[in-house]
């Protein structure tokens, strides 16, 4: 397996602790009606894949009523947004692999979350960074991961070691709103925290831009470390590569398996499913109770 998925005894008591956690037969009976549910909204999908269901409640904090929100955006969102479900051309990924890489790391943390690192690398000065297809991968790798196991809480962890400040001024402001609500708004992941190593001298204004996109909560979970010293506060050494201090390997290995990983999954990454916005009559009915909902407290990242 690309990462590990099974709970340690400590990240398994985290978890089964948390005041949302539900039994898997409770979670079982959640995706019973979220599958009816679903079936009843002409413009989603008929998704049944159970396993993907329960990822996805898992990720909405238990709450089916939340996941209900969520999946419709979801599939909303990337119809909305097809230019982030894309066609992809292995060979120019491996080029643009020259400027900088996505990665899962392999292990969680203790409260079982999961790392993704984004990092860039030294680049010749007419190259140009090709910031869609960055977002592309970062969405990709996170459809992948839900296919692979729930999402208990997620870390960004961005190495700007490399990034040059022209690099910076061409971000597309637009683009990276787009991406940013695909990621916070319409998907299941709860944003555990933002860490951003290696600072460039110009981080302020960059922050000052991330911060302007990102929902109220997440904006207290942003960090700039000047060293990794601080990193380690949130992200133990045996979870982190050699390259930053840690245990947990060479982190170019971590990101050819997930360059493989994806490359083996095209046919399943080309073809993902999303709304189909000529038959989204009217907003849907999520409900409150039985198969519309649940009395669980809706609470929002």
């Amino acid at each position: 397996m690309i990462i590990d998925t099974q709970l340690d005894v400590a990240q398994r008591e985290f978890v089964t602790k948390l005041d949302y956690y539900l039994p898997d037969d409770q979670i079982d009976e959640n995706v019973t009606m979220l599958v009816e549910w679903i079936s009843k909204q002409p413009h989603l999908p008929k998704i049944t894949d159970r396993k993907w269901l329960k990822h996805f409640i898992i990720g909405c904090k238990y709450d089916l009523h939340r996941a209900k929100q969520t999946i419709d955006k979801y599939f909303v969102a990337r119809a909305e947004h097809p230019e982030f479900i894309c066609t992809f051309d292995w060979e120019w990924i491996l080029f643009n692999t020259k400027n900088g890489t996505i990665c899962l790391f392999p292990k969680m943390t203790p409260e079982a979350y999961r790392v993704m690192c984004i990092r860039m690398k030294p680049m010749e000065k007419d190259m140009k960074v090709d910031f869609k297809l960055f977002f592309q991968l970062f969405l990709a790798i996170l459809d992948l991961q839900m296919n692979i196991e729930p999402m208990h809480g997620e870390i960004f962890l961005f190495d700007l070691e490399n990034l040059p400040i022209g690099q910076f001024m061409n971000l597309p402001p637009t683009m990276t709103k787009n991406c940013i609500d695909l990621c916070f708004n319409s998907f299941p992941v709860s944003v555990k925290g933002i860490h951003y190593i290696n600072p460039p001298a110009f981080i302020g204004q960059l922050l000052t831009f991330v911060k302007m996109l990102l929902p109220n909560k997440i904006k207290t979970r942003v960090y700039v470390h000047q060293t990794l010293e601080s990193l380690y506060q949130f992200i133990p050494k045996d979870v982190l590569p050699d390259k930053y201090g840690g245990t947990a390997g060479d982190i170019e290995k971590f990101e050819d398996k997930w360059f493989d990983y994806g490359k083996a999954n095209t046919g399943w990454l080309e073809n993902r499913q999303k709304a189909d916005l000529s038959k989204r009559i009217n907003r849907p009915n999520f409900g409150e109770l039985g198969v519309e909902g649940t009395f669980k407290k809706l609470e929002i990242d």
